[in-house]
């Protein structure tokens, strides 16, 4: 049941990733959900569960937007991978903390991306490109707060087992 649940917030994800976040583009750079919730999801739950759930946002990441197919879910298991390294270490549940891991991951994340995609495709020039890191991670950090806190009460209201919510 957990996985159905799952599925179904990622193609919801999807869907206003591709259809209402044009609207909110500011110098055509818009948040990304897919990591958003990557980071929300790796802060929350142990490390196997993760793996599956990045890779799986990787996959529909690469599905309903454009760039190499089977990129992003590498990239995404390696980030959330991260993220599970260092959560023991903080305290994931504060505003703060959420922020701050979401700005560093989406500039890790763009890097890792648009370095990747200059290698290999040849009509890409990284320089042009590197700039919109720093926008595109300072724009998911603004939007972090009501976006987590929308997933908190999501899966406070249906109680998912999986999630560890351990208090310090």
């Amino acid at each position: 049941m957990p996985w159905i649940l799952i599925i179904g917030i990622i193609l919801c994800i999807s869907l206003i990733q591709t259809t209402l976040l044009h609207h909110i583009s500011v110098l055509g750079i818009q948040p990304d959900l897919f990591i958003i919730f990557l980071v929300f999801y790796s802060l929350n739950s142990n490390l196997k569960r993760s793996f599956h759930v990045n890779w799986a946002i990787g996959l529909a990441k690469d599905f309903f937007t454009e760039g190499l197919f089977g990129l992003n879910p590498i990239l995404f298991v390696i980030v959330g991978h991260l993220i599970s390294i260092i959560k023991d270490k903080i305290f994931g549940r504060h505003l703060i903390t959420q922020i701050l891991v979401t700005l560093i991951i989406s500039i890790i994340y763009n890097l890792l991306y648009f370095f990747i995609l200059s290698v290999s495709l040849a009509s890409v020039d990284l320089l042009p490109t590197v700039w919109k890191c720093p926008i595109i991670a300072i724009y998911n950090s603004l939007i972090v707060s009501p976006v987590f806190w929308l997933f908190n009460r999501f899966y406070s209201s249906i109680k998912f087992p999986f999630l560890n919510r351990k208090t310090r």
